[in-house]
C-alpha cells in the first residue's frame, strides 16, 4: 500500500478516516513504522497482512475516528499506536448571490464552512458582498464543470429563475455531494424536477435533492431563511442525510 498515494485519494473524495501508525510492537511480524488506514465505512487498509491485526486495535481505531480524535493507544504484543484523525474540509457551493446568499454565507462561514459563491451576475457575485468567501462570477454550466465536488461538498441552490436551477441541478447531480437543497415554491420546484427527470435523471437520484429547503421553522425574512437552511445543513453534518430525512417527515415537510 502507498500511503501517500491513498491518503491523497481518500482526502480528494471527502472521505474522513484514520491513519494510524505502529510506535512500538513486540510482534516481529508488525514492525514500528508500518501503517494501516481505517475509514468510516469500516474499510481496512495495511501495509502488512490484516489477520495478523489484534482486533482490540480495530475496534480503538473505529473509536478514534468516530470521536474524531487522535490518540496514542496501546494494545497486546506490546504495541503502542498512533492513530490520527484526517476530516475533510466542508465546502459549501451557493448558487445564486441573490439577498439570501448573503446572510447564508456568513452563517454558514462562522459554522466553519469553506464557502462559494456562484453567480453569472458580476454586480452580485462580488467579494465587497461576500467577505471570506471565494467567488466566481460567470455562467453556471461552464463554471459548474470546473468545479471539484465530493462527499463533503454541500450544494444551496438559490438561483433567481427556474432555467439557472435546471442549468445548475444538470451538472450538481452529476457529481459527489454530501447534500443540494432547491429553494422555491412547489410549483417551481415540480417544474424544475420534471425538466430533470425529461432530460433523463432518475426519480430516486431526484428524490435525494432537499426541497422545499430548509427546517421548517415559518421563516419569512432572508435571515431567517438563511437560519433555517443553515440547520438543514448542519443536521445533515453531524447526523447524517436520513436523520435530515425524518426530520422534515416528522414536521410533515416532503417532496
Amino acid at each position: 500500500m502507498d500511503v501517500v498515494s491513498r491518503v491523497n485519494e481518500l482526502l480528494a473524495d471527502g472521505q474522513s478516516f484514520c491513519l494510524a501508525t505502529v510506535i512500538e510492537s513486540q510482534n516481529l511480524q508488525i514492525k514500528a513504522g508500518q501503517k494501516f488506514i481505517m475509514c468510516l465505512e469500516g474499510v481496512l487498509e495495511t501495509s502488512f497482512e490484516i489477520k495478523l491485526l489484534n482486533p482490540q486495535v480495530l475496534e480503538l481505531a473505529r473509536t478514534t475516528l468516530k470521536e474524531k480524535k487522535c490518540r496514542l493507544v496501546s494494545a497486546a504484543d506490546g504495541m503502542r499506536i498512533f492513530i490520527d484523525v484526517y476530516k475533510p474540509e466542508t465546502s459549501l457551493l451557493i448558487c445564486g448571490a441573490g439577498h439570501l446568499a448573503i446572510p447564508l454565507s456568513r452563517f454558514c462561514l462562522h459554522l466553519g464552512f469553506k464557502v462559494t459563491i456562484l453567480d453569472d451576475r458580476k454586480d452580485f457575485a462580488h467579494t465587497s458582498r461576500f467577505p471570506g468567501c471565494t467567488v466566481i462570477a460567470e455562467d453556471f454550466i461552464p463554471a459548474l464543470r470546473k468545479i471539484q465536488m465530493n462527499s463533503s461538498t454541500y450544494v444551496v441552490v438559490i438561483t433567481r429563475g427556474h432555467s439557472h436551477d435546471v442549468d445548475c441541478l444538470q451538472e450538481i447531480l452529476k457529481k459527489p455531494t454530501a447534500y443540494v437543497g432547491l429553494i422555491g415554491s412547489r410549483r417551481r420546484v415540480g417544474f424544475v424536477l420534471e425538466l430533470l427527470g425529461k432530460q433523463g435523471f432518475s426519480q430516486d437520484l431526484l428524490k435525494q435533492v432537499f426541497t422545499p429547503i430548509g427546517i421548517p421553522i415559518g421563516a419569512e425574512s432572508p435571515e431567517e431563511i438563511a437560519i433555517s437552511i443553515t440547520a438543514e445543513l448542519v443536521c445533515v453534518l453531524r447526523k447524517g442525510f436520513d436523520q435530515a430525512r425524518a426530520l422534515r417527515s416528522a414536521t410533515g415537510v416532503f417532496l
